[in-house]
């Protein structure tokens, strides 16, 4: 069950992944902090599957791309809300 989980997992990280990077590149402010959030659920996402088969180079990689689209998100967020202002 849990190689299953890894395997079809591995396809839903890797949607989330496209679809986050397709968000980010967009111009529209609202839907670039959409693909920052997608950003890291996918990408943390990936770090816990990882950390079920052993690959903690990659649950380290995934932790910091977290840490970097969360951080990404909320300094855009920021932004556009003094822009409004």
């Amino acid at each position: 069950m849990i190689e299953n989980f890894l395997q079809y997992g591995q396809w839903v990280i890797l949607f989330l992944s496209v679809m986050s990077l397709y968000f980010v590149s967009s111009v529209k402010h609202e839907t670039r902090l959409n693909g920052y959030i997608l950003t890291g659920v996918s990408r943390f996402s990936g770090a816990a599957i990882f950390v079920f088969v052993d690959l903690y180079a990659f649950v380290i990689a995934n932790l910091i791309q977290t840490f970097i689209a969360f951080r990404g998100y909320y300094n855009n967020k920021k932004a556009g809300e003094e822009y409004k202002n």
